[in-house]
């Protein structure tokens, strides 16, 4: 995957463009994504492309202090996993968030080389958002280009449940509420991580670096691994979770504790993770990159 930023992004070639806030990832998302490539697949010589803004525009607009649920980084590995061509990462700012539902159009069309756009039912864009999807069908008949709306219930149909089956999701269950970014975000911080993952499609998950590696004191104690401070995305009530970590592209089943990082002065939360079947035969993991999967909460406190 290639991906541009800057405000002066161009594409090399003509492309399909996925747009939206694309952040979670979750399933509506991915039937976006999926409709893109199988547009670019009917017409070769098209790129797969997805638009994204960093910052994210809530916290530009509304809350600095908003934490998105995944970071930049987290946001790149999900989109580069489902095999989209180019991510184009476009600085969100006051200049940004100020053009007109045309100037915004010239973008996609001109400089991105858009000919298909893909985009959710009731998509909305542009200065205080009243640039519409009729308007960019409009605006597409322009350049002989066109728009593809993906509607809701479309979105839903496949990704009922978590994609390898590790928690099984109810279809119908899910089918009643609608997915959203909020959704999930509720579902999160009401430690809900089972619904979570029938929505995202994928285990809500915490990468990074390992800031403290801790050996086993006995035999019957586990290998610790510790993601502190970890202040830059959304994350679960402080409490205890079952989950699946991730080291050299190994599985390992173990249990998370997050918590107020007691080592900090700013309130800052650390991710605790205890390592069950861990071997590291004597290694550091100090500075290696894991990815840490919530299952189903075991204790909140």
């Amino acid at each position: 995957m290639i991906v541009l930023g800057g405000h002066g992004i161009r594409m090399p070639i003509p492309c399909v463009l996925a747009m939206g806030k694309f952040e979670s990832i979750h399933t509506g998302h991915r039937a976006l994504i999926n409709q893109m490539k199988e547009l670019a697949h009917a017409q070769p010589g098209l790129a797969t492309a997805l638009v994204v803004f960093e910052p994210h525009p809530y916290r530009v607009l509304v809350d600095v202090g908003y934490k998105p649920l995944y970071t930049r980084n987290e946001r790149e590995l999900l989109v580069r996993e489902l095999g989209v061509e180019y991510l184009l990462e476009y600085p969100f700012d006051r200049d940004i968030a100020a053009l007109s539902p045309e100037d915004f159009c010239r973008k996609l069309f001109e400089e991105l080389q858009a000919k298909v756009i893909v985009v959710g039912e009731g998509y909305r864009f542009g200065y205080n958002r009243m640039g519409t999807v009729e308007i960019l069908r409009r605006k597409a008949a322009q350049y002989d280009a066109r728009i593809h709306v993906v509607a809701h219930k479309q979105a839903l149909r496949g990704f009922a449940s978590y994609d390898e089956g590790i928690l099984a999701g109810d279809a119908a269950k899910y089918g009643e509420i609608k997915t959203s970014t909020s959704t999930i975000r509720r579902l999160i911080a009401e430690g809900k991580l089972n619904e979570v993952a029938g929505l995202l499609g994928h285990l809500f998950f915490i990468s990074g670096e390992v800031a403290q590696w801790i050996q086993p004191a006995g035999m019957d104690d586990f290998p610790t691994i510790v993601l502190c401070p970890h202040n830059e995305k959304f994350l679960p009530p402080d409490g205890v979770y079952a989950t699946l970590t991730t080291i050299d592209g190994c599985c390992y089943r173990g249990v998370t504790s997050i918590a107020m990082c007691p080592t900090s002065a700013a309130e800052l939360r650390s991710v605790e993770t205890r390592l069950i079947g861990f071997n590291s035969c004597g290694d550091d993991l100090c500075g290696k990159y894991v990815r840490v999967e919530f299952g189903i909460g075991l204790d909140r406190s």
